[in-house]
């Protein structure tokens, strides 16, 4: 996928988390199910009292508040591309002591060059690879946020599973209804346009199939230390995977 390919499918995505912020962030309030098991495994492991987290595309910032509600003494870093969801963060607060909270594009911004020499003890990933588009943006995203991790620190990410169920399936547009033009023969297989709600708004997608993300790990040369399926109706709606970087 060239880059004004994936230029033009992130703007789908800005405009709607600009437009659609309100909405958006009044149904991102609960935690989700699949966050009690990291949880777990992070309370099982050897990682600080107070912990360095980054939350890449932090929302609203509900995953830095379910964190602090069990270790307040967290030092957390927030980084998201909305500047209305990141005011709900911060008006919001309950994110620990001194957050921090950055307006940041993953996909025409760099992640890398704002850090600096910052490392992490645990970095969430949640709901985000499938607005990245094109698969190597993804891989250098995965391969850039493992080696920010402390020795012994965890990256948590999940993958969407659209590609599963017929009510997603169902959903999908044709490209032609795109709000921005794009050439059609740079998408790749599984990107997808998805309306949100009841048509409110338009979102770039990319429906991974049952492998890909799997395989997309495996890549890395990553320690998995725990893939599991949680959340939605089905309690399967996300492919959670908690890697450690190899020593």
């Amino acid at each position: 996928m060239n880059d004004a390919t994936a230029r033009a499918l992130n703007r789908i995505n800005r405009r709607f988390y600009t437009e659609q912020a309100d909405a958006f962030s009044a149904t991102r309030e609960a935690p989700w199910p699949g966050w009690l098991r990291l949880a777990e495994k992070i309370d099982a492991s050897e990682l600080p009292a107070a912990p360095a987290v980054l939350d890449v595309g932090c929302g609203n910032g509900r995953f830095g508040r379910f964190l602090a509600g069990r270790a307040p003494a967290l030092r957390y870093t927030g980084v998201d591309s909305s500047d209305e969801l990141l005011r709900r963060a911060e008006q919001a607060g309950g994110l620990g002591p001194e957050p921090e909270l950055q307006r940041l594009d993953l996909v025409e911004e760099d992640l890398a060059g704002w850090l600096g020499e910052r490392r992490f003890d645990l970095i969430a990933l949640f709901g985000v690879l499938h607005h990245v588009p094109g698969r190597e943006r993804r891989e250098a995203l995965l391969r850039g946020l493992l080696g920010r991790l402390s020795p012994g620190g965890i990256l948590a990410l999940t993958s969407w599973r659209l590609a599963q169920f017929e009510r997603f399936r169902e959903r999908i547009l044709s490209w032609q209804e795109s709000p921005v033009a794009l050439d059609e023969a740079q998408l790749e297989p599984g990107d997808r346009l998805l309306p949100w709600g009841h048509g409110e708004g338009l979102r770039y997608v990319h429906f991974a199939h049952e492998d890909e993300t799997a395989e997309l790990v495996a890549s890395l040369g990553a320690t998995v230390v725990d893939r599991y399926e949680a959340d939605g109706r089905e309690d399967a709606l996300n492919c959670y995977f908690l890697l450690q970087a190899q020593a």
